[in-house]
């Protein structure tokens, strides 16, 4: 079966934006499929990377290592989103380390292919996007790593991570890695969020019941954490 009718929803990434519907079509099923059963390395931080991978199914942990061995959670690409395309543009080493979650499916597009797409003005453009969109995501997070409370940041992590599929089925102690805190603590506001109807909470995943609930929380957090420095 063609990838584009395998994976119909692809054509609607943002990679694509409009390109014509037969160039859509046309990438996809050029693309090679790669399955992942298990949790796997998918691009490695500092090295390289022969083409650009597209999330078909499932989501990536995207990380930096530091020198000192220091592990942070970047973001996570989901159905539909781009990752090494830089890298494979700029004949670059990986800039971060991309794990795919167990069954997660990707489609690969060789650095050639890629180049062929960029012919177009129109994909230039769709990644110039997807890089503007990275950057402006960075800074936000970096501003809420900065100057955010542990809830808010729980809250903002959860919200994010859910935005595309309203069960996040990592466990609680990943949520903590993520934000950087302790377990308890994560488990503290879960329990906040599950009395107050806004997630739900079973074995191995947690349902976002509510997602503006969920934004209106980091709000009131806010004002709640602004009242007690006045």
């Amino acid at each position: 079966m063609n990838n584009s009718l395998r994976f119909p929803h692809l054509l609607k990434a943002s990679l694509l934006n409009d390109l014509p519907d037969d160039k859509k079509v046309e990438l996809i099923d050029l693309c090679s499929v790669r399955s992942f059963p298990k949790q796997e390395v998918v691009l490695a931080q500092g090295e390289s990377t022969s083409g650009m991978f597209m999330v078909a199914h499932g989501t990536i942990e995207v990380s930096y290592m530091s020198e000192d061995g220091h592990k942070s959670i970047i973001y996570h690409a989901g159905e539909g989103d781009a990752l090494g395309a830089i890298e494979a543009i700029a004949d670059r080493p990986c800039a971060a380390t991309c794990v795919a979650f167990p069954n997660t499916t990707v489609l690969f597009c060789a650095t050639p292919l890629l180049f062929e797409q960029l012919k177009s003005p129109v994909m230039i453009r769709n990644l110039a996007v997807i890089f503007h969109d990275m950057m402006t995501r960075d800074n936000m997070f970096k501003s809420v790593d900065q100057f955010y409370s542990v809830e808010q940041k729980i809250c903002v992590y959860l919200h994010d991570m859910s935005s595309r599929n309203s069960k996040f089925t990592q466990s609680q102690s990943y949520l903590a890695n993520v934000v950087g805190c302790s377990r308890q603590t994560v488990n503290r506001e879960l329990g906040t969020l599950r009395d107050m109807n806004i997630i739900d909470i079973s074995k191995g995943a947690i349902g976002v019941l509510d997602q503006d609930a969920l934004a209106r929380r980091i709000e009131d957090l806010d004002l709640s954490q602004s009242s007690r420095k006045n």
